[in-house]
């Protein structure tokens, strides 16, 4: 869940799960006049949405970005439930990989990544293939770009470098028809809508962070249309309730979905670095980053071109915080620590560029997480110019209908609500909360770290499945270690900090993929440099750092293998 600022400009300050989307040029079918609502006033109680219009199926085609058998669509859903004939029209971008054992197929899984803002579509296309089996074989793979988002009726604000004034200015310009209307209360609509589109007589969900959210809200308005839903990294149940009396319940002094805890996340890092010599930052690494923030500026990235000459101590922070999503990246980001506390900043450079774009970097892509961040959040939390006016929202047009405090269901299958002990942006103590608050739900903890559950614990992925197949209802307050198989502070940090070789071959071979090799180049040289290289090297290679150690095993394995 992203958490974002508003000082100069709009900023998002964290990571995301999935970040990615492409500009969207189907906008709002009527105008600004027409389309926008009266103002929302807190108290009054809005009018039902008796029923949803009907929707005609996806019609599939060939996506331009993926390969068979993946397949791409969209659908129409109406900007405004409660005038459905004249306040127009968005478009909802979907994608699906078709389940790979027909005979067996159980229905789609609906998957939404977060953000808010995060792109479904992009998600389904990076993760599908690390699904286990049988979900690939069960289910139909379903990402979509909620209303707001990415490739469909997208949030536009312009060129996000300048003046806070101005952006928003280019947001109700571009964008003002659509921005009352991009809560999450009416993108559960929008699901509710895809899953007839879909030809799915109940709805299989599994949200991450603020998917919850999205999956708690149809929880409440569709409660009869759940087959199954896993809540991954759960918000609080309460978080809407700001919109009622006012009640803050975040970590910030103004509402927001629930609060966030990276200093505890840091915490657990710094903790496991010093718990092994797997950890090149240990053996004290809070006193060796203490260091770093007054010295780095001083060391050079001459083996990195892609960043600026120096990185600051503010850099350092967003890197750290970044990180703190998944503890896959605990071992690079240790990595570049040390090698700039003995004045090379390249790794962390790399690392940081590695953050913002992958490596090789992806250039020329359209992501408009940002505006869709600010947007929603500003849609989902009311009272703009009233008495619960929210700050980093004030300009911005009253909301069609705010987040909601989330309430008790009857739902054919219990709920599913996972927490994590060490999740930085959704507390795991949040989980149980929100499985009391649905009352038809069980909550699932995970000792660990990191920002979810699911394809980070063997554990949670066991429930997770058995669930979602077969329907098998996990015991309420089931418990997960961190690491599956060990269960000491000295066991799980050499877990957490070895480099897993055969994993990183794979994800090498994709780096040299998209340098520029063919493939049997690229599996080569991955497989020589895997087996031949320490943990420093594969972090140089999967970052692109020029490092001696680095450069010098790649020229020999490259001679191995003819390229």
């Amino acid at each position: 869940m992203t958490r974002v600022s508003r000082p100069t400009r709009i900023v998002a300050c964290v990571a995301l799960l999935v970040v990615g989307a492409c500009a969207s040029e189907a906008g709002v079918t009527a105008t600004r006049r027409g389309a926008l609502p009266a103002p929302y006033e807190q108290g009054a109680e809005l009018p039902p949405v008796e029923s949803l219009p009907d929707i005609d199926p996806v019609e599939w085609q060939p996506c331009d970005d993926q390969p068979a058998p993946w397949e791409c669509g969209t659908i129409t859903v109406p900007l405004d439930y409660r005038r459905v004939d004249d306040a127009g029209t968005v478009t909802i971008s979907v994608s699906r990989l078709p389940a790979a054992e027909p005979g067996q197929r159980i229905g789609s899984l609906v998957l939404n990544p977060g953000g808010p803002g995060g792109s479904g579509v992009d998600l389904v296309w990076g993760y599908a293939s690390q699904f286990p089996d049988v979900m690939r074989e069960r289910f139909d793979l379903v990402g979509f770009d909620p209303r707001g988002v990415g490739r469909s009726t997208a949030v536009d604000c312009g060129d996000l470098e300048r003046s806070f004034r101005v952006v928003l200015r280019s947001c109700l310009q571009e964008s003002g028809a659509l921005l009352p209307y991009v809560g999450t209360p009416n993108a559960a609509r929008d699901m509710e809508q895809l899953r007839k589109a879909l030809g799915d007589e109940q709805l299989t969900y599994l949200g991450f962070s603020y998917g919850t959210a999205l999956g708690a809200v149809y929880a409440n308005l569709f409660p009869d249309r759940i087959r199954a839903a896993v809540l991954d990294g759960s918000v609080d149940p309460d978080a809407g309730a700001y919109n009622i009396d006012g009640t803050s319940v975040s970590s910030f002094g103004d509402p927001f979905y629930g609060v966030q805890d990276f200093g505890g996340t840091i915490d657990v890092f710094l903790e496991l670095c010093d718990a092994t010599r797997r950890c090149p930052a240990g053996p004290d690494s809070g006193a060796l980053l203490d260091e770093l923030y007054d010295s780095v500026f001083e060391a050079t990235t001459e083996h990195f071109d892609d960043w600026d000459p120096k990185v600051t101590a503010a850099q350092i922070d967003g890197m750290l915080v970044s990180a703190m999503y998944n503890t896959d990246l605990w071992a690079p980001l240790a990595q570049a620590l040390a090698d700039a506390a003995d004045g090379d900043a390249s790794t962390l450079a790399a690392f940081g560029s590695f953050l913002e774009a992958g490596y090789p970097r992806a250039e020329n892509s359209f992501d408009n997480l940002t505006e869709a961040n600010v947007a929603i959040y500003c849609a989902d939390f009311a009272g703009r110019a009233g008495r619960y006016a929210v700050e980093g929202c004030r300009g911005w047009p009253e909301t069609n209908e705010p987040l909601p405090r989330i309430e008790a269901v009857d739902t054919a299958t219990p709920i599913v609500v996972i927490g994590t002990d060490g999740d930085p942006a959704t507390p795991g103590f949040l989980a149980p909360r929100m499985a009391e608050a649905l009352g038809d739900a069980v909550s699932v903890r995970w000792e660990g770290a990191g920002h979810t559950a699911f394809l980070h614990s063997a554990c949670v992925d066991h429930i997770v499945i058995d669930y979602l197949v077969d329907l098998v209802v996990p015991d309420d307050r089931s418990r997960c270690e961190f690491t599956d198989d060990v269960n000491t502070t000295v066991a799980r940090a050499e877990q957490v900090f070895t480099m897993t070789h055969d994993r990183f071959e794979a994800r090498l071979r994709d780096v040299f993929l998209a340098e520029g090799l063919d493939d049997d180049d690229a599996a080569c040289l991955a497989a020589g440099i895997s087996e031949q290289g320490n943990d420093a090297v594969l972090v140089y290679a999967r970052l692109g750092v020029q490092r001696p150690e680095y450069t010098e095993l790649r020229a020999d394995v490259e001679d191995d293998c003819g390229i």
